[in-house]
C-alpha cells in the first residue's frame, strides 16, 4: 500500500437515484477495506439513502436531477466533483472517482498507486473502440469522422473509475467538464447517457495534455463487463480472483454475471441501515 494514509484519501461516487440497495455493496465493501473520506451524489431529496449513508461515514452532495431540464448523471458528475475539489485541493493527495451501482471492493483501493499521475484503466484486450457498437457510436457522436476513425483502432478505457493525485485529478476533470461544455444539450437523445465515456478516451488516447498511466485490465481492477465468465474465480468467501489466484482490489460490472452478482450481493444482504 501506498505510503499516504486513508485520511488524505477521497472517494467519490454518482448515485443520484440510487436506493440503499443500490449502494449497500459499495459502500460496505469499501468501508471494510478504507477509512478514509467518501463523497456520494444523491438525488434530491433521498432522505432515506442519505441517512444509510451517513451511518457509515459517507457524505452527500443532494442534486435535484431530471431529464427535461439537465444534463444526464454521466455528464453533471464531472463538473460537481470539479467544484468539490477545486475548493479543497490541499485537502487530499489522492482522489478516486467510481461508478458505485455495480462496484465491489476487495482490498484499499488506492493500494500500490504510488505515481501522482491519472490512473485510467482499460476493458478487455479483446475489442477495440471500433469493434464495439456502443462506444463506437459514443465516438462518432462526439467528434469529427477523423478523430473517431483515430480512436478507433484503441484500447477501450473505462470512464467508470480513474484514481489518481489530486491535481492530475482536477486538471483530468477540467478538460472533461470543457469538452462536455461544447456537446449540444440533449446529446444523449442522440447516442446514449454514456457520451462521457467517448469524451474519457479521446482525452486518454489523443489529448497530449493528460498526464496519465494507462493499466491493462485485471491488474488493479477488473472491468468485466467484456470478458469471459471463465475469467474470474469465486470462492466460498464471495471474493472474486482470477485463475491465478490474483485477488482483484476491485471488481467493475461484477453483475454482469448471475452468479457472481448473487454471490456477491448474497454477503452485503440481510443487514441494517445503520449498522457499520
Amino acid at each position: 500500500m501506498s505510503a499516504i494514509g486513508d485520511g488524505r484519501r477521497l472517494v467519490l461516487g454518482a448515485a443520484i437515484g440510487f436506493d440503499v440497495e443500490q449502494v449497500r455493496v459499495f459502500v460496505e465493501s469499501l468501508r471494510a477495506n478504507y477509512a478514509g473520506e467518501v463523497l456520494l451524489l444523491i438525488r434530491w431529496p433521498g432522505l432515506r439513502v442519505a441517512r444509510y449513508l451517513e451511518n457509515h461515514g459517507v457524505d452527500v452532495i443532494r442534486v435535484f436531477q431530471t431529464r427535461s431540464f439537465t444534463r444526464s448523471v454521466h455528464a453533471r458528475r464531472y463538473a460537481i466533483y470539479l467544484d468539490y475539489l477545486r475548493t479543497r485541493s490541499s485537502r487530499y493527495d489522492q482522489v478516486m472517482m467510481s461508478d458505485v451501482r455495480d462496484v465491489v471492493f476487495q482490498r484499499n483501493p488506492f493500494e500500490g498507486i504510488a505515481s501522482p499521475k491519472c490512473h485510467f484503466y482499460l476493458e478487455s484486450v479483446t475489442r477495440t473502440i471500433g469493434e464495439d457498437p456502443t462506444n463506437a457510436r459514443w465516438v462518432r457522436g462526439c467528434f469529427s469522422a477523423a478523430e473517431a476513425e483515430r480512436l478507433a483502432a484503441c484500447r477501450i478505457s473505462c470512464s467508470g473509475i480513474t484514481i489518481g493525485g489530486t491535481a492530475a485529478i482536477i486538471a483530468y476533470l477540467e478538460r472533461m467538464v470543457a469538452r462536455i461544455r461544447t456537446m449540444p444539450w440533449r446529446i444523449y437523445r442522440r447516442i446514449g447517457h454514456g457520451y462521457d465515456q467517448a469524451i474519457h478516451n479521446y482525452l486518454v488516447h489523443l489529448d497530449s495534455a493528460i498526464d496519465g498511466i494507462v493499466v491493462d485490465n485485471h491488474q488493479h481492477i477488473a472491468t468485466m463487463a467484456l470478458e469471459p465468465r471463465a475469467l474470474y474465480r469465486l470462492d466460498g468467501e464471495s471474493l472474486i480472483y482470477s485463475p491465478d489466484g490474483h485477488l482483484f482490489p476491485i471488481c467493475h460490472q461484477y453483475d454482469r454475471f448471475p452468479d457472481l452478482r448473487k454471490a456477491v450481493e448474497a454477503r452485503y444482504a440481510n443487514r441494517q441501515d445503520g449498522q457499520k
